[in-house]
């Protein structure tokens, strides 16, 4: 337990900066749009949300190599770097929620700024940061997988990973054609359902669910992949 917290605690170290200059970058554009009249007069905008979940999920895509090859020069196990992993990730998306939550906090007493979050659902204060610290934990911990499928996979391989998006997006445009929308808009349903949405309203807590389930189905896959992982040290 002790090999995890230090490793654990290295991760988070080694991603301190880059947390930094996110929020830095932040706070820069806040303070222009503050100062700037009549800021965006013809709608909202949201600094945090999207944004901050691009960044983790880089945060997840960086996580591997250059950790994983420090641990095992330190005879530290796979399984103390898998657990470690999933644990800095886990508090960097707690860290990212609550600077967002405040960030939000701040800026949302302007008429023209309104958080991500509250764009879509009515509810706030905890829900919102469970919410957003489920998201995060998600985008972080698909980050995380993509990378170790690269790290892993051979050239062809990584080739069939990298254009796999688009072979989905086409095989489901053409069955959506070929079910007359029957397929998309079930699609559709399921994916709102997945995220709360429904004739009641919006509701984060269904989504909460999908992200904790989705990230502990990425972790399942993540322990499969980091068994007999071969170090390679370029």
């Amino acid at each position: 337990m002790h090999r995890i917290h230090s490793v654990a605690k290295y991760q988070i170290a080694d991603n301190r900066n880059g947390v930094l200059v996110y929020y830095a970058v932040l706070i820069g554009l806040a303070l222009i749009m503050v100062a700037t009249p009549n800021w965006n007069s013809t709608g909202t905008t949201s600094l945090s949300g999207v944004s901050s979940m691009i960044f983790i999920f880089v945060l997840g895509l960086n996580c591997f190599r250059s950790s994983f090859l420090f641990c095992q020069a330190n005879n530290i196990s796979r399984r103390s770097f898998y657990f470690a992993t999933i644990l800095s990730l886990l508090v960097l998306a707690v860290i990212l929620s609550l600077c967002d939550l405040v960030l939000d906090a701040v800026l949302g007493r302007y008429p023209f700024y309104e958080g991500f979050f509250e764009q879509i659902y009515p509810a706030s204060g905890f829900a919102k940061i469970l919410w957003t610290t489920a998201l995060f934990t998600f985008s972080a911990s698909l980050g995380w997988m993509i990378t170790m499928i690269y790290y892993r996979a051979n050239p062809w391989v990584k080739v069939l990973v990298s254009i796999s998006p688009i072979v989905v997006i086409t095989l489901a445009g053409y069955l959506h054609q070929r079910t007359d929308g029957v397929f998309g808009y079930a699609l559709f349903v399921l994916l709102g359902k997945a995220l709360g949405f429904s004739a009641q309203g919006p509701n984060p807590y269904p989504a909460m669910a999908t992200f904790v389930l989705a990230s502990m189905a990425i972790w399942a896959v993540n322990y499969l992949l980091m068994r007999k992982t071969p170090v390679r040290p370029y």
